[in-house]
């Protein structure tokens, strides 16, 4: 991406750098360079400024000077704070671009070594007949190297900041400009994590140590969640215990358990205080000065990051299949009993797939046995929630550091909330299949819309599950297969189209929240004012939840100006 923007004309050297040892960084959850202000950088505004709107901008800065500023005050405050220096400690940042990228504070550093420095500087194509030269008739394709950055005493204050040169008449004369937009979009596509069609390779050059995992959504920061959790209310008819209180009216069910499914896309960090700010920053300097002691805290060394992707693997991609599943029954009437019995065996048989691993047949069976609060759902319940913790902190040998606590912690929530759900579908489905399809039953009594209810349960039990997850990205693919010359192209930064505004969902106080104020307007600790903050910058997430297959021509606009 550097090189797709930085380098489209003028002077471009490339500088190819290897490690010389395992070095170590932190990561900051959101983007590094986007400029739309919905909360991707908020994690690095609050730890730096302690606001998520930055420091104070004139009009005459550049609209790179934040992106400087930010990288130069994280490398002063890991030095300030004794945290590193040439050679130890933690030596860069890591934060996702179209990608990810790693911001190195200190290129002197006996941790890397220089591989090559090579002008990389395309030769401009012949200028079109008639066409202004619009960088005047001295310009040439070649320009002085660029000088670095200098440091001041003020880290949000950076001199001399290189931004791309060239202009329009140079880019239209770069040969490669369709390769180089393509190409990074491209890698970037290549390191999703995960979406629909599967789980993706991710970003594999940097492990995540998991003691060291640090989050706002910590119950400790519980201003951030109310404020939250109010404004979810309002636009998604939530109870102030976090119920869903239904849609409202059955025309806006399928849209509002979209909204609900899509709830985070909306998370941002607009209501934490710089008192929490502070807190956060110092437990941060907390963790990582331990980790650089002669005797860091205890940590399991579990990696918490292959279990919550298999958390999801395992059940995101079936429970999509579960739901298509219940609602292929409807349309079932009566005198379709045969039909229903087959359909129920499918069911059935999928729902045994949930809970084979946890599930032991009882040998005496009651009315009671299969309803929710048996000794048998109770079981069965707490075999499938603690499948992955049952013995986390009760051994010496399984010692949890502070910071796994509250990984511990989401991880029996999440299974919690779907094996609440699954065992309770399953045990009903159990019950119906053994009380009313056994060898003995009466097919001339047997009434299809009588078991509908139970149906309609079960089925709108697993919509709110999956809306309650939120997995969003899970669900979400090119529906199509595309070509070799094409991408899945999903949103993402600088390759956005459009000023659409997306859509949080139904507004319950009687019209649609899409065009109501919060989109057009940023809290009150959010800046407007400069490039990027106004709503005129909002994202288009047409193609976020309805992806298209694209080539580079659609990339450069072809099909649509997305650049």
């Amino acid at each position: 991406m550097s090189y797709g923007i930085m380098g489209s004309s003028g002077d471009t050297y490339m500088l190819t750098y290897l490690t010389t040892r395992r070095t170590k960084c932190i990561y900051f959850d959101g983007a590094s360079a986007t400029v739309f202000g919905y909360g991707q950088m908020d994690t690095q505004m609050l730890h730096i400024w302690g606001n998520v709107s930055g420091p104070p901008i004139n009009s005459a800065q550049s609209l790179f000077y934040e992106e400087y500023a930010r990288a130069a005050w994280l490398c002063d405050w890991l030095s300030a704070k004794g945290l590193r220096g040439p050679g130890w400690g933690y030596e860069g940042i890591v934060r996702m671009n179209a990608g990810f990228e790693m911001i190195w504070c200190d290129f002197n550093s006996p941790s890397i070594k220089l591989i090559s420095h090579l002008n990389v500087t395309p030769p401009l194509l012949p200028k079109l007949v008639g066409r202004k030269n619009m960088a005047g008739e001295g310009a040439t394709s070649y320009f002085p190297l660029p000088p670095s950055p200098t440091r001041t005493d003020k880290s949000n204050d950076p001199s001399n900041i290189p931004i791309p040169r060239g202009n329009g008449s140079e880019l239209e004369r770069n040969p490669f400009m369709k390769g180089r937009i393509w190409n990074w979009f491209a890698s970037g596509a290549d390191h999703y994590g995960s979406s629909g069609d599967g789980p993706g390779h991710g970003e594999v050059r940097v492990k995540v140590i998991s003691c060291g995992f640090l989050s706002y959504y910590s119950p400790v920061f519980f201003t951030q969640a109310r404020a939250r959790a109010d404004e979810e209310g309002k636009y998604l008819n939530l109870t102030k215990e976090g119920y869903w209180a239904g849609p409202g009216t059955t025309d806006w069910r399928s849209h509002s358990l979209d909204a609900l499914t899509r709830r985070r896309r909306w998370h941002a960090l607009d209501d934490i205080s710089p008192a929490a700010a502070t807190t956060m920053r110092h437990d941060l300097e907390k963790v990582l000065s331990d980790s650089l002691s002669e005797s860091p805290a205890k940590c399991s060394g579990i990696d918490w990051t292959i279990m919550s992707s298999e958390i999801i693997q395992t059940y995101a991609g079936p429970l999509k299949v579960y739901l298509a599943t219940l609602m292929s029954s409807k349309g079932m009437t009566r005198g379709t009993g045969k039909r229903f019995e087959e359909w129920l065996t499918v069911v059935r048989d999928q729902t045994h797939s949930f809970l084979a691993p946890f599930l032991e047949y009882p040998e005496h069976v009651d009315e009671d046995t299969w309803k929710r609060g048996s000794k048998l759902f109770n079981d069965t319940y707490s075999q499938c929630r603690f499948q992955y913790t049952r013995l986390l902190g009760l051994q010496g040998d399984l010692f949890l550091g502070p910071q796994e606590i509250l990984l511990k912690w989401a991880v029996e929530e999440v299974l919690g909330v779907i094996c609440s759900v699954l065992v309770e579908v399953g045990l009903s489905i159990e019950g119906l299949s053994q009380s009313t399809f056994n060898p003995g039953h009466d097919e001339d009594i047997f009434n299809v819309q009588s078991l509908q209810t139970e149906v309609a349960r079960w089925t709108q039990g697993v919509e709110q599950l999956m809306a309650w997850l939120g997995w969003a990205g899970e669900w979400t693919r090119c529906e199509e297969k595309c070509a070799w010359d094409e991408k899945c192209y999903i949103p993402m930064w600088p390759l956005i189209a459009g000023e659409i505004v997306p859509d949080k969902g139904h507004n319950y106080s009687g019209y649609d929240y899409r065009h109501s104020s919060p989109h057009r307007n940023f809290p009150p600790n959010r800046t407007s004012g400069i490039p990027g903050r106004g709503w005129q910058w909002l994202k288009d997430d047409t193609t976020l939840w309805k992806p298209i297959c694209a080539k580079v021509e659609y990339l450069v606009g072809g099909g649509k100006q997305i650049i």
